[in-house]
């Protein structure tokens, strides 16, 4: 049985940090998130100077979905320690709710659908992190939120598996032809 819920019943939602404030005094290395407009699990993070003082919750967890405020992207974070700055929402699901589910929830047609109706901007749209707790989300029991969320963490798994032997694929073609052109010369 589906049943609709608001996004901030599900989920603990705020936005991250304003990290240039944390750069003054001592600091020291840490990572952080970059802006990205993928829709990927596969991240990109820059090396900054922080001050140690920023709290816990900035900080990425295990299975932590961003959602980029002034694009709508959707990633899930692997890695634990990374600092999320203010241009993404955190998105931390709470007990009850699968996050490989909910992940692929807001990555399908029926999020960006109601993201629609709250963007604000004509030709930059924003998501203020208000707006985003109020959009209802259909979600089934757990126990098929359970099973589908593996089915598609396996489907990622493929996809990306896929995605890797393409690019395997392109260098060969690359390297056939560097050794043909290179056989060519010397004849």
């Amino acid at each position: 049985m589906i049943k609709n819920y608001k996004f901030d019943e599900i989920a603990d939602i705020f936005t991250g940090i304003r990290v240039k404030r944390y750069q003054k005094g001592i600091t020291v290395d840490k990572k952080i998130l970059k802006k990205t407009y993928e829709d990927s699990s596969n991240i990109d993070t820059d090396d900054v100077k922080v001050s140690e003082d920023i709290n816990s919750k900035f900080y990425s967890r295990k299975d932590d979905i961003v959602i980029l405020l002034a694009g709508s992207t959707v990633s899930k974070l692997e890695k634990e320690g990374i600092i999320i700055p203010m241009y993404y929402a955190v998105v931390r699901v709470k007990e009850g709710f699968d996050v490989d589910f909910i992940y692929h929830l807001l990555k399908s047609d029926i999020f960006p659908r109601e993201l629609h109706k709250i963007v604000e901007g004509t030709t930059l749209k924003i998501i203020k992190t208000t707006h985003l707790k109020q959009i209802n989300l259909p979600i089934p029991d757990y126990e098929t939120q359970v099973k589908y969320g593996r089915l598609f963490k396996l489907m990622d798994k493929r996809i990306n598996l896929n995605q890797e032997l393409i690019e395997l694929e392109r260098q060969n073609e690359k390297l056939i032809m560097k050794n043909l052109l290179e056989r060519l010369e010397e004849n």
